[in-house]
């Protein structure tokens, strides 16, 4: 009895050090995929990458909104009452990532080649998940429109009749906020959370000025 306990025992205890181990590795694998130079784009490539390997809401969902924060602060109140941008977080910008909630409103002035906000321009498709931002700088093309009709996200605003798409609101629903060093963006602390963006205190993050 005794044996078998100690047998079953070791068993167990080999089995959690190996799963501990393919998680090491997997982390490692692709960490070493992330890039350390860039701005925007490279921000945003990065929290892909990360959100794809660990995050829960990546198996659960299969579109994600991305947004990315060039300029980072605690939101304060003004004396009117009203939020602003409290003192800048030097050195660090931020990408979150949230399920989308809503539809993309398709307009008759909607269309590739346009640019300027109507839609997000900026998509990356991964292991079948779809991810999309906004880049007032590129073009809408036909290939993007192609792929939000793929996954059923456009509405069309029936000659203008619509102008909010269709939504749903769940405040507790989570995202993932991703904090980077601006100068080296391998270096980065993430949180989950149901707030947003500035409206809690962020992580801290040792970065060179």
């Amino acid at each position: 009895m005794i044996t078998s306990f100690i047998l079953k025992t070791m068993k167990l205890y080999f089995f959690v050090v190996f799963v501990f181990l393919v998680f090491l590795v997997g982390c490692s694998a692709f960490k070493h995929g992330m890039t350390q130079s860039g701005n925007r784009d490279e921000a945003i490539q990065n929290a892909i990458l990360d959100f794809s390997s660990t995050s829960s809401l990546y198996r659960k969902d299969s579109v994600f909104s991305v947004s990315f924060y060039d300029t980072m602060g605690r939101m304060v109140l003004d004396e009117n009452h009203e939020w602003i941008l409290g003192e800048p977080y030097e050195g660090v910008v931020a990408v979150s990532i949230i399920v989308a909630n809503s539809r993309l409103l398709l307009t008759s002035d909607t269309k590739a080649g346009s640019k300027g906000g109507k839609l997000p321009t900026r998509f990356v498709e991964k292991g079948g998940k779809l991810f999309f931002w906004w880049d007032d700088e590129h073009a809408l093309t036909e290939e993007t429109l192609v792929v939000y009709k793929k996954y059923n996200l456009l509405q069309d605003d029936e000659g203008g009749l619509v102008t909010i798409p269709d939504f749903t609101i769940d405040d507790a629903q989570k995202g993932v906020h991703y904090y980077f060093c601006k100068k080296d963006l391998s270096r980065y602390k993430k949180v989950i959370t149901n707030k947003g963006i500035g409206y809690y205190d962020p992580p801290k993050l040792k970065c060179s000025h």
